[in-house]
């Protein structure tokens, strides 16, 4: 009896963040804050204004971090992650990520656009295989992208960031000022066993590391 009063007590604040998980990210949050009093004038200046080089469309996937794979300050990325890197055409239903191209290209001046996949996406995988009826909101999100049957995981993934590169152009902020040279839109495969990314080129239809071109 006393067990189970115990265990029909509200949770408390503090047992909230006695939560493993959760004090691992106070931990990391007092590191921050180190940080932050040692390099005050940096987040200052960065509090009064951004200049993204770069709106990075990804995925949500935990292991793929923008800013860790291309080793970038706060302030560099402008970023917009979802399940499987989607960019829903132009008139869907969803606007989100409608909303975060349009503030990047009109008022931040961003002129160039990654679209980022990555090997061993679920979304991918759950494009080829189908979703639980009672993941009605997965569902519709995936059906954003597009995956032909029978493909190689690695290639589904491939052209699925291709796919999202034509929803991309479906908007006409992005379809103007990629046709006359002003903006730029760069098709990404992150290899999440390697540590490598991969561009599209799209004169020869081949995937190319960047590793070279970094070194």
């Amino acid at each position: 009896m006393n067990w189970f009063w115990k265990s029909k007590r509200p949770t408390t604040h503090a047992a909230k963040l006695a939560d493993e998980d959760v004090r691992g990210a106070l931990e990391g949050f007092r590191r921050f804050r180190q940080q932050f009093a040692a390099d005050r004038a940096f987040y200052q200046k960065l509090a009064a204004s951004q200049q993204p080089n770069l709106l990075w469309i990804g995925c949500s996937d935990s292991r793929v971090v923008p800013d860790t794979i291309t080793s970038s300050d706060p302030g560099s990325l402008f970023v917009v992650r979802n399940i499987a890197n989607i960019v829903p055409p132009a008139g869907s239903a969803d606007t989100s990520v409608a909303a975060a191209v349009e503030y990047a290209v009109l008022h931040l001046g961003i002129d160039d656009i990654v679209i980022c996949g990555h090997t061993g996406c679920g979304g991918v995988k759950a494009m080829q295989e189908g979703i639980p009826g009672q993941e009605t909101h997965l569902h519709r999100w995936v059906e954003f992208g597009s995956v032909a049957k029978g493909l190689s995981p690695l290639d589904a993934v491939k052209q699925n960031i291709l796919a999202q590169r034509g929803n991309l152009l479906t908007y006409a902020v992005v379809r103007e000022r990629a046709a006359t040279g002003a903006l730029t839109i760069h098709e990404w495969l992150y290899d999440m066993d390697h540590g490598d990314l991969l561009a599209y080129d799209g004169d020869s239809e081949s995937w190319r590391s960047l590793s070279d071109t970094a070194a």
